[in-house]
């Protein structure tokens, strides 16, 4: 009898080490996963104990055995798995790994769980400002790509700017340019950019981009325009200083005119004169500048010089045609070679006959020149005549305006008054009527409140 209880002592022993060595080896022979490519059709890969199956587990439940590759030498196996289910809803999933003794069908512990992100709409793409930017603007724009159908929204130094509208395009991929809503300080900054779309999806972070504001290139300094014999006073001289190795552009009534780069000075700054491209129109206007050096970093604006155009783009052309008819008189001033002629010598005695008169040569010099003359007297009373003909045409014209003028403000005054008068009209008849309800009203209270009077009023009549 003590016989059959040790060896029945002895046999639980051995089962309950033989259970608690499986226990062992399955939680020291676990897999291990070693890459993962999220996505759709996820690929997971990894390690495990040779002579074992690896089971792939997606948020907990099974999905299929992966692939086991022997390592010759080594008491591990690689395994890979690539998932071809049903597809994944959009969201965070998590994957693990069990191993399975082909001999024991032991199962090992878990591998370590590993998530991942599936979500149709991609990230955007950050292309501009990054660390190769050189700028000194506290507003730089920020540049990228993104899927058609979303927005962007902006983070500079992990704190949120703002957002984009919903950005479109046919190619299906819309680009977008931010402008920061509050100014940046100098110095380096971080940005990354956020898709959102219509339903709701977020992308993942773009890559962080890393930038840098440099303190801006001093401004140009105006002056104020000049006006000389070089140029017209509708295209004056736009005068000012700016640093050596400048590139000027030049903004007339905000809007962009023209640049050059300046010519340097020993001194290191450089004066800089720019004629407008166009004649300016007659009235004010003003003008400003900025500077950019040869890394491309641009200034602020110049100090605004405002100015005055007095005369307009039809004075200057008359100018021309002025230049034109003066030079065509002066070329005709010059008078023509006159022949005088050969004396007339007589064959036979060879004496002077004949010598021309220097008087009668004179004579039809003279002729000559008044003929020159009276041209160009035709000439200047033509021009003299269409002057006044004009001039006459501009007074007539001014009359005429003058005249309109008079009539207008006269049918506004007879207006005014007809609108006075009907406003009298009808405050006058409103206080008629006034009265008139009012006496009413008196009546009617005066026979309420004496009515046996009113009785015997009646009796007598």
């Amino acid at each position: 009898m003590k016989a059959l209880k040790s060896l029945l002592y002895l046999g639980l022993i051995l089962f309950f080490v033989a259970v608690f060595s499986a226990e062992a080896r399955a939680e020291a022979s676990a897999t291990e996963i070693t890459k993962l490519v999220g996505g759709e059709n996820f690929v997971v890969a990894g390690i495990a104990p040779a002579g074992s199956e690896v089971l792939i587990y997606l948020d907990g439940n099974f999905v299929g055995q992966a692939e086991t590759e022997i390592i010759s030498n080594q008491a591990e196996i690689n395994f890979n798995f690539q998932y071809k289910g049903d597809k994944l809803a959009d969201g965070t999933h998590a994957i693990m790994a069990v191993a399975k003794d082909k001999t024991s069908l032991v199962l090992s512990a878990p591998s370590n769980e590993v998530k991942f992100t599936v979500n149709f709409l991609p990230a955007p793409t950050l292309i501009w400002p990054d660390e190769k930017t050189i700028t000194a603007k506290i507003k730089p724009l920020i540049v990228g790509l993104t899927k058609s159908g979303s927005l962007v929204k902006i983070f500079i130094d992990g704190v949120y700017n703002g957002k984009t509208g919903i950005l479109k395009h046919e190619s299906d991929t819309a680009n977008f340019a931010y402008e920061p809503f509050l100014n940046l300080s100098r110095g380096w900054h971080e940005v990354y950019i956020i898709a959102e779309d219509s339903a709701g999806r977020i992308s993942q972070a773009s890559e962080i981009m890393r930038f840098n504001i440099e303190l801006p290139m001093p401004a140009p300094t105006m002056l104020a325009p000049v006006v000389n014999s070089n140029t017209s006073a509708n295209r004056p001289f736009i005068i000012g200083l700016a640093k050596n190795d400048s590139k000027i552009k030049i903004y007339i009534d905000k809007k962009y005119n023209g640049e050059f780069e300046v010519k340097n000075h020993p001194s290191g700054t450089a004066n800089f004169a720019y004629k407008p491209a166009k004649p300016l129109t007659r009235g004010n206007h003003l003008v400003y500048a900025v500077a950019i050096d040869k890394r491309g970093k641009q200034s602020d604006w110049s100090n605004i010089v405002y100015f005055l155009t007095k005369d307009s783009v039809i004075a200057e052309s008359a100018q021309e045609e002025k230049a034109d008819t003066v030079a065509k008189i002066e070329e005709s001033k010059e008078a023509p070679m006159i022949n005088y002629g050969a004396p007339i010598i007589s064959e036979s005695s060879g004496v002077i006959e004949k010598e021309l008169d220097e008087s009668e040569a004179v004579k039809k010099l003279s002729q000559q020149d008044e003929a020159g003359l009276e041209k160009i007297k035709n000439l200047i009373g033509d021009n003299t005549a269409e002057k006044e003909k004009n001039s006459q045409g501009m007074i007539n014209e001014g009359k005429l305006n003058q005249g309109k003028l008079r009539l207008s403000l006269a049918l506004f005054i007879l207006f005014l008054v007809g609108v006075v008068a009907w406003l009298l009209w009808v405050n006058r008849e409103l206080i008629k009527e006034r009265q008139a309800q009012n006496e009413t009203d008196d009546k009617v209270e005066k026979d309420k409140n004496n009515p046996t009077a009113g009785g015997q009023e009646n009796r007598l009549l």
